[in-house]
């Protein structure tokens, strides 16, 4: 069998679409190998100024409770291990996904949902709506009573290929926010390529910086596959 490697993160780009609370990323060149005399040693190195909620990253608990923890005090094992990734592609703007639907989607996928498992949503957003408005207003919610669903059956943390797990475009009320708070139980935003991994269990790495102090990170998440 062949291990493979699946990439499952947005660019982070001066180009990245952010909720407009998040100023935009900024990459700016600081040094160029040409600036260097000519015989000497070159470089090229840049400085990034950027929101930590910006492209693919994951909050930690201070983000959204305000007795929450720093990112860099969560248990790092929080944000590797076993993966289940059901699909929700079927649902679309304005809808929030039920627990309901979600024990539908993982009964779909013909896999065990096991307590400490990470569960991921495809929605494929990133690939069907980057660069236009549809990628800020155009995608489906994952409901508050899904994510009570989620903590009841031992979900460690969950993620979403979309800027937020709230339906923000249409309430400034974070309801699934706010459930995740009062569970204990945070999540990705901005994943992508998950549907290379509908209806399979995988080994899920998405490690946030040791950024101090701060209440989320950008993460490069991967996905490992058995072929």
């Amino acid at each position: 069998m062949t291990r493979r490697v699946i990439d499952l993160s947005q660019p982070l780009s001066r180009e990245s679409q952010l909720h407009p609370f998040f100023p935009p990323t900024q990459i700016l060149r600081h040094i160029l190998h040409g600036d260097a005399e000519p015989g000497r040693p070159s470089f090229s190195a840049e400085v990034i100024i950027t929101s930590n909620h910006a492209a693919t990253h994951v909050d930690a608990f201070g983000h959204y409770d305000p007795n929450g923890v720093a990112i860099a005090e969560m248990p790092l094992d929080t944000f590797c291990g076993e993966a289940l990734c059901v699909d929700i592609r079927a649902y679309g703007q304005g809808h929030d996904v039920t627990a309901a639907e979600v024990e539908q989607a993982v009964t779909e996928s013909g896999q065990e949902l096991r307590r400490g498992d990470i569960l991921v949503f495809c929605s494929d957003h990133y690939n069907q709506t980057a660069g236009t408005p549809a990628f800020l207003d155009g995608f489906c919610g994952i409901s508050a009573e899904a994510v009570h669903w989620m903590a009841d059956r031992g979900v460690k943390i969950f993620g979403v290929e979309t800027i937020s797990p709230d339906l923000v475009y249409l309430t400034d009320e974070y309801p699934t926010h706010r459930a995740c708070a009062e569970r204990g139980l945070t999540h990705y935003e901005n994943l992508n390529n998950l549907r290379e991994l509908v209806g399979r269990r995988f080994e899920f790495y998405g490690f946030p910086l040791r950024l101090e102090t701060a209440y989320g990170s950008p993460v490069r998440a991967v996905g490992i596959v058995e072929d």
